[in-house]
């Protein structure tokens, strides 16, 4: 089957989550070392890392609705400060801030420049707010590769629900079976696109799988041999 378009995932996918954790919580640390009364980066960074999950937070942890929100309000109660910034001004920096400090999956940019120049439609279908999801790409520098930019705040639906694979395909003018979908999550990202009828491809080394996936990469640069 000829395949004219290739879609990713987003967080450990095109963009790897923990590093981008570490970048935020160093700009984060960097912004605000004036406020606190004892500096301790890693135990902040292991407060961002708890909450955040690599972007899978877990219930017993959010204490608030967004990730963002319960990130401030653990950084409030459990650093030490001198001068406090309010909960709303913490949740503000990281929805502003955390995108732009995203960093890149080894091989991303030259993977996209080589598809986008060989005529392959591009996309991206991500769970979570779409103004974040922009964030996320305009700090990688991404977002002019892709035709279009899907997310379950867009749309209303979430992976794995194959509507939002659908979805993306009928915007792009596609038939699933032409699309790659590339992704970390093996159910959200390849349960999800198989059962929407495109040719899933899982990377290896974020999430553990159930049971035996056929198309596997552990390096962006392997792509080509699914397309």
């Amino acid at each position: 089957m000829t395949i004219l378009a290739v879609l990713f995932d987003l967080d450990n996918t095109l963009t790897h989550r923990d590093l981008s954790v570490q970048a935020f919580t160093r700009h984060l640390w960097q912004s605000y070392a004036a406020d606190l009364a004892h500096i301790d980066f890693e135990k902040m960074t292991q407060i961002v890392r708890r909450i955040d999950n690599g972007g899978y937070p877990k219930k017993e942890h959010l204490t608030h609705p967004s990730i963002g929100a319960s990130v401030s309000y653990a950084l409030l109660q459990e650093l030490q400060w001198k001068n406090p910034p309010s909960l709303e001004e913490l949740s503000t920096f990281w929805f502003e801030q955390f995108g732009l400090c995203a960093v890149a999956m080894p091989q991303a940019q030259e993977l996209l420049a080589q598809l986008k120049n060989k005529g392959y439609q591009l996309g991206i279908i991500s769970n979570g707010g779409h103004e974040t999801r922009l964030n996320i790409l305009k700090g990688l520098g991404f977002a002019h590769y892709f035709d279009e930019i899907i997310s379950s705040g867009l749309v209303g639906v979430s992976k794995p629900n194959p509507e939002i694979f659908h979805l993306t395909a009928n915007t792009l003018g596609v038939a699933p079976e032409h699309c790659v979908y590339i992704g970390d999550h093996p159910i959200n990202d390849i349960q999800g696109a198989s059962a929407a009828g495109m040719r899933a491809v899982w990377i290896e080394g974020f999430h553990p799988a159930t049971q035996p996936i056929e198309r596997k990469i552990q390096q962006l640069s392997e792509l080509w041999q699914y397309l």
